[in-house]
């Protein structure tokens, strides 16, 4: 359990300094922090809390449902997307779980506990970790639950949707988990975007687009019947009022907080990369999503590096937790030019 970033508590902790002292690169959380307006609006919905919240955020899944054209029976609000990670291997009987490795660590988690075998359909860096979906269909059987980041998480790749529709419509006995928790990072059109697959779960997060993790606010998207499984298992107030409030607030008024974050990765991005290209001994894997996956050709490790930066109040994440990677790899998400340009630096001196 202890294999995430953004540990930014701890660290302070262990530094001996101040939260607010730390640049953390290592969650990859909007570069631009809170939404305008919703620390007030949250400040003035705090004495909700004297209440009990909706049972199942009737009022939150209308307006998302409204705003993306689904029913509000294809959708279930959670204390996080995490929640739906681990409740759908055990809801659903599958004979085995594939997952497109490297990737997010919860997913095999979440199979370990449901106690459903789980196969690594591995990504290469020699391909600079393209998903292949022709490959990827060669393995599927039908009866597995088939786990899917996009953009992949730590890689930052990016598989087109209309492709990735396709390929889960071709293959009706297998069920697929899309998360697309860092798809609003990107233009890409989300799954949303196209027909409901019976097949499909698609998972929808609050905490990365907005900055909110610690609130737990996340979304899944299936049809109803699929749903009407999970919802047998829940337990009632999954989600709390002021989680719920946020929701309500961010769906009906952050679309340009949205655009500015989308405006701002396209400038910051770039530049971040053409300056980590520069330096010696770290190569940069091709992305899309607000953060960058490299990998270092030297002797030094992940480990050193971001004991490094940590001198600097630096944060990092080393990859070398996440399947088909090692302790030559790590990340970082885009923050302010101010913080990224004092991570160059930090950097320039270590390479």
């Amino acid at each position: 359990m202890n294999i995430h970033g953004g540990n930014i508590v701890a660290t302070a902790k262990k530094l001996g300094c101040k939260v607010t002292d730390l640049i953390d690169m290592s969650s990859n959380l909007s570069p631009l922090g809170m939404v305008p307006g919703l620390k007030e609006t949250l400040t003035a919905g705090l004495d909700q809390i004297s209440y009990l919240p909706e049972t199942s955020s009737e009022t939150l899944r209308k307006i998302f449902a409204d705003k993306y054209g689904v029913s509000e029976k294809e959708i279930l609000v959670g204390n996080g997307t995490t929640e739906f990670i681990f409740a759908l291997p055990t809801a659903f009987a599958h004979k085995r779980a594939i997952i497109v490795n490297p990737t997010y660590s919860d997913y095999r988690l979440a199979c370990q506990w449901a106690k459903v075998p789980a196969r690594d359909f591995m990504l290469s860096p020699d391909k600079e970790f393209f998903l292949d979906l022709n490959e990827l269909s060669g393995e599927l059987q039908g009866g597995e639950l088939v786990f899917i980041c996009n953009p992949n998480n730590p890689t930052g790749r990016l598989t087109e949707s209309r492709e990735l529709h396709d390929m889960i419509m071709q293959h009706k006995e297998s069920i697929f988990l899309v998360d697309e928790s860092y798809l609003p990072f990107t233009r890409e059109k989300s799954l949303l975007d196209f027909d409901l697959p019976p097949n499909l779960f698609l998972l929808c997060s609050s905490s990365k687009i907005y900055g909110i993790p610690g609130l737990r606010l996340g979304f899944l998207v299936s049809h109803s019947d699929n749903l009407d499984r999970l919802t047998g298992q829940r337990k009632p107030w999954g989600v709390n009022r002021i989680a719920q409030l946020a929701g309500e607030y961010l769906f009906q008024h952050a679309d340009t907080y949205v655009e500015d974050v989308l405006q701002f990765l396209e400038k910051e991005r770039p530049f971040f990369v053409d300056s980590l290209n520069k330096l010696s001994g770290i190569d940069v894997v091709p992305g899309r999503a607000n953060f960058i996956l490299c990998h270092i050709r030297k002797s030094i490790t992940a480990d050193e590096v971001h004991e490094e930066l940590l001198k600097k109040r630096i944060m990092i994440r080393n990859c070398a937790s996440f399947d088909g990677l090692d302790n030559h790899y790590f990340r970082m998400s885009l923050k302010a030019r101010k913080e990224n340009t004092l991570c160059l630096d930090a950097l320039s001196e270590i390479f």
